[in-house]
């Protein structure tokens, strides 16, 4: 009853010229919604959810949880086989909305450096809106498709940022370009963890890593068995290809069969054997 009092007021309020009033009753709704202190407020666009540790942004109020809560997923499936360091290069292809790019910048620190590479160009407006306000100085985002060529490529245009897609013909026009060109243009010789989530078009950005791939030290791709499993589309079915690639560049793959979840069972991590770690 009263979470249905509080969104008829959101309604009402949350438009130009109104939104200053829901700031207070706002605040405490997001405090004892997950509870924890929160400061609310309306900026360029987005709620700003200012708590102890970070600022999560979100178009609609009350939906962004708390730090801990906005990058456990990433704690739990991107760090499970390497937990970046003090002074780090990370190279997070896929970066969403920004939890794995938040908990990376923690992570590395000063010294260290994250480079964050989304496609989607309404995704990439939530991604640079978290670095904006959380001040994010040792990230660079960078909005392009990681591929096996430099030049464009198509992406789909769901409204839900996890469900957009190389694999389509339809949809729009986005920067593309493979991740050794990156790696030239931003002067990275050596990758301390490269993590990848493009929803099937991993084997397209792994065959863009040409010579950098023996300067890469640990990986976590996830591939996506299980959404081809769910469609019936094989060009999702990439684990195979991309397990007995880091193979032959040298690297021990492992994974988690025994995780409940499918999506979890077709996330590989490798360490190059080549490097030292």
């Amino acid at each position: 009853m009263l979470a249905r009092y509080w969104q008829a007021l959101v309604n009402r309020l949350d438009r130009p010229g109104r939104r200053l009033l829901l700031t207070v009753p706002g605040s405490l709704w997001v405090t004892f919604k997950y509870r924890s202190p929160c400061l609310v407020y309306w900026r360029d666009g987005a709620w700003i959810h200012h708590y102890r540790g970070a600022k999560i942004p979100h178009e609609s109020l009350g939906r962004a949880a708390p730090p801990d809560v906005f990058t456990a997923e990433a704690r739990d499936l991107l760090i499970y086989g390497y937990t970046p360091r003090l002074g780090d290069t990370v190279v997070a292809v896929g970066a969403g909305i920004g939890r794995e790019t938040l908990l990376f910048s923690r992570l590395v620190g000063d010294r260290g450096r994250v480079v964050a590479l989304e496609a989607h160009p309404r995704t990439y407006l939530r991604l640079a809106s978290l670095c904006r306000v959380n001040r994010l100085e040792n990230v660079t985002l960078l909005q392009v498709a990681a591929s096996d060529r430099d030049g464009t490529a198509t992406i789909s245009d769901d409204e839900h940022h996890l469900q957009n897609t190389m694999l389509t013909a339809d949809g729009i026009e986005v920067p593309a370009s493979r991740l050794d060109s990156l790696a030239a243009d931003l002067g990275i010789t050596q990758i301390d963890l490269l993590t990848m989530n493009i929803e099937g078009a991993e084997w397209l950005a792994i065959r863009g890593l040409g010579q950098i791939i023996g300067s890469i030290r640990n990986v976590c791709i996830s591939c996506h068995d299980f959404l081809a499993d769910e469609v019936g589309s094989e060009q999702l079915r990439t684990k195979a290809l991309v397990r007995d690639f880091l193979i032959e560049y040298g690297f021990a793959v492992s994974g988690r069969d025994d995780a409940a979840e499918p999506w979890t069972r077709d996330y590989l991590y490798g360490v190059n054997t080549h490097s030292l770690n």
